[in-house]
């Protein structure tokens, strides 16, 4: 802009004005590179107002000698660059610092193939389960593979959202809603690993989204499905199952599962789940029946896991289940469906959400959400009493029992 008298020049102001605001009685108008022309800036005195306009004179003569120093052609580019910027509303200031924060993580960064790898060695020094490590590999080995040459900083909440859209499982079907959260999941564990050693700025995560999935509750299993199930299941394997359907039992809980963590008290009887057992890494004592109670202390070996085939190992239990599964094909005996009968009766004996909830390891609110199924009282006495009424092998532990001290 070309200077004029009313630009770096100490202008008085009028003196109604200087009444009001002394702090205001000189002005200055300098250029400005916006919208508008020129933008003022007061002064108390003149003194001050000079002395700014010194240096502003000095500081435009500085600026004008290097710009006659700038080419054309970074003229142009400088003029190109703030076109592209105009309509987001940026300076090339702001873009240029951007690019240079980029690169610079670009250059601390690694390769997707060396960061998963590193994740899943911190993953067994931090002491994780064998089966929570074998979740993050079955994901994580795929991510490494499809990404492997590609900079962790390179990656995109585009480029991960296209890979989880684009992903087949070996049947040819793409990931249905529980799986593309569950995928979602471990790939933000590894972006935060990354973040934590400094490999990115930012997870990308925060622009892909979960899927909605609509929760079905389990159906229950009837007192009548249950009698069939202990019926039929193995010696080794009852007592777990009978455990599972009456105590709620998750199946890594139940896996798990050692006779000297079943306590007979003055104050009653539980099963204590440690926080190396349970999911939540947090100890509980859960109540048990009646029922249960005298078949547990018929069935119980003292020491050991209660599933002793599987030792602890939940795909062993899980393999076992299975089987028996299968061996009742009549019976819509769903996954999950023992917890989810355990925790539905024993609701419909207590109705108290809180309080069965703190018994079996959740909230009031996943208990109400996931678990929950309209049943009425009697028919959950009839389910915690089935013990007591099955024939065959569980009616024989119980003769036996009776004739053996407590």
């Amino acid at each position: 802009m070309r200077l004029t008298k009313r630009t770096l020049v100490p202008l008085r102001q009028s003196t109604r004005l200087i009444r009001i605001r002394p702090d205001r009685a000189w002005a200055v108008f300098l250029p400005s590179d916006g919208a508008r022309g020129r933008f003022r800036k007061y002064f108390r005195n003149k003194a001050d107002a000079e002395a700014f306009c010194t240096s502003k004179r000095s500081e435009m003569a500085t600026l004008g000698v290097q710009a006659q120093g700038l080419t054309d052609t970074v003229k142009r580019e400088v003029l190109s660059c703030l076109q592209m910027l105009a309509p987001i509303g940026k300076t090339l200031t702001e873009a240029v610092a951007w690019y240079s924060d980029h690169y610079k993580r670009l250059d601390k960064s690694v390769s997707v193939a060396h960061a998963t790898e590193a994740l899943m060695m911190r993953a067994k020094a931090d002491g994780l389960s064998q089966r929570h490590i074998r979740s993050i590999s079955s994901v994580m080995s795929i991510f490494g593979r499809d990404f492997a040459l590609r900079q962790v900083a390179e990656l995109s909440g585009g480029d991960i959202q296209g890979w989880l859209d684009r992903y087949r499982k070996k049947n040819g079907r793409p990931l249905c809603a529980v799986s593309h959260n569950s995928y979602r999941r471990y790939v933000a564990l590894f972006f935060s690993f990354c973040l934590k050693r400094g490999w990115v700025g930012a997870s990308p995560l925060v622009r892909v989204g979960t899927r909605k999935v609509l929760t079905k509750v389990p159906r229950l299993l009837s007192p009548d499905e249950l009698r069939v199930i202990l019926d039929t299941a193995p010696d080794n394997l009852r007592p777990v199952l009978a455990i599972q359907a009456l105590c709620g039992l998750r199946v890594a809980e139940a896996a798990r599962l050692r006779w000297p963590d079943v306590l007979w008290t003055e104050n009653g009887n539980f099963i204590r789940i440690g926080a190396d057992t349970a999911k939540t890494s947090r100890r509980r004592l859960t109540p048990i029946p009646d029922g249960l109670a005298s078949y547990i202390r018929s069935a119980s070996q003292g020491e050991g896991h209660v599933y002793q085939p599987g030792r602890g190992s939940v795909d062993a239990l899980q393999k076992a289940v299975s089987a028996l599964r299968r061996s009742l094909p009549d019976l819509a005996w769903g996954r999950n469906a023992l917890r989810a009968s355990a925790l539905s009766y024993r609701l419909a004996m207590t109705k108290d959400a809180a309080a069965t909830a703190f018994e079996m390891g959740n909230s009031p609110i996943v208990l109400m959400r996931d678990y929950r199924e309209l049943t009425t009282a009697s028919v959950a006495r009839n389910w915690f009493s089935v013990l007591l009424e099955t024939q065959g092998g569980v009616k024989a532990d119980l003769a036996t029992s009776a004739k053996k001290p407590t």
